[in-house]
């Protein structure tokens, strides 16, 4: 696909796409925190955000006045490690913007769905040591699904398509933080525990794997919409667009994260069609609306081969 700069002017073009979304998020979550929970009682959250702007800020002026290759693929890639902050910020935010857990109205739909009964205690039926192992391992690669593609796109596409790709799924990943938010609901896993036969185990790293998982995140309200299947959805989506080498593997990868979802007990399965129809409307929106902005933002780098390199030399 050929691309034309609709910006020749170069004005506007010190941050590219992905660093303005990140400042975007975190500029709504300092929003709800001064609107509904109160200075007082996140300050600590509200100023990391403040430095998060700021970095970025800096990041981009320093590349500005001391361009190099190596500082142009620092700035492809540092973005995403502000959504793990801003997703560990939920644990203690959530609550303070919007302190009503939805997990009954969810187990009354789910019941609904499924005449009665609730999935996690149905999928008892097929649970066994080695599908919890598997599944255990997939659920937690869940981060990397996305990242592989990004690093495909990066070492074999014109840049265009990994920024467009990378922007795409970091607008999915924010906006399903901001649902967490609407939506606050702790998981089966929690409300639902008493009604399960059996707890689940595993083979040889399960209960290290989800150990490690319970430890980092603790008792987080991040189940509806579920970032899991939505971040799977829009990879499988956009490998299938940009790199079809990849699509069937990703598209294994991305049955085995939504299928682990449920039978670990992490999600209701509205979660899960909440999860997959935000990833279909930011599939159907994102690429289309990025092109553009990726274009106008690449030419931060003010090299004339920016979208065509991919490693410096």
């Amino acid at each position: 696909m050929a691309y034309r700069d609709p910006d020749p002017t170069g004005r506007g073009r010190l941050l590219i796409l992905e660093e303005r979304i990140t400042i975007a998020a975190v500029t709504v979550l300092n929003l709800l925190i001064t609107a509904f929970a109160g200075l007082g009682q996140a300050w600590d959250i509200f100023g990391l955000n403040l430095l998060i702007i700021v970095s970025i800020l800096g990041v981009a002026l320093f590349h500005k006045r001391f361009r190099s290759a190596w500082m142009g693929f620092f700035r492809d890639w540092y973005v995403p490690a502000f959504l793990i902050v801003v997703f560990l910020e939920s644990r203690k935010l959530i609550p303070l913007v919007n302190p009503h857990d939805l997990d009954s109205l969810f187990i009354r739909i789910d019941r609904v769905l499924f005449l009665g009964h609730d999935p996690t205690v149905l999928l008892e039926r097929i649970t066994c040591p080695v599908l919890s192992e598997i599944l255990q391992i997939s659920y937690a690669s869940f981060y990397f699904l996305p990242f592989s593609l990004c690093l495909i796109l990066y070492l074999a596409r014109p840049r265009i398509e990994f920024h467009i790709s990378a922007s795409t799924i970091l607008l999915g990943f924010y906006l399903s933080y901001l649902g967490y938010y609407l939506l606050p609901a702790i998981g089966p896993r929690f409300t639902l525990d008493h009604l399960q036969a059996f707890p689940l185990s595993g083979v040889l790293l399960f209960d290290v794997v989800r150990g490690m998982l319970d430890q980092a995140e603790g008792v987080m309200r991040d189940c509806c919409p579920s970032g899991h299947v939505m971040i799977s959805l829009l990879t499988v989506l956009l490998a299938r667009r940009y790199a079809r080498g990849f699509f069937p593997a990703a598209f294994v990868w991305a049955v085995l994260i939504i299928l682990s979802t449920v039978y670990l007990r992490y999600h209701y399965v509205v979660d899960l069609a909440a999860g997959a129809g935000l990833g279909l409307l930011v599939y159907g929106l994102g690429p289309g609306l990025a092109g553009p902005a990726v274009l106008r933002s690449l030419s931060a780098y003010d090299e004339p081969d920016a979208l065509h390199r991919n490693f410096p030399s």
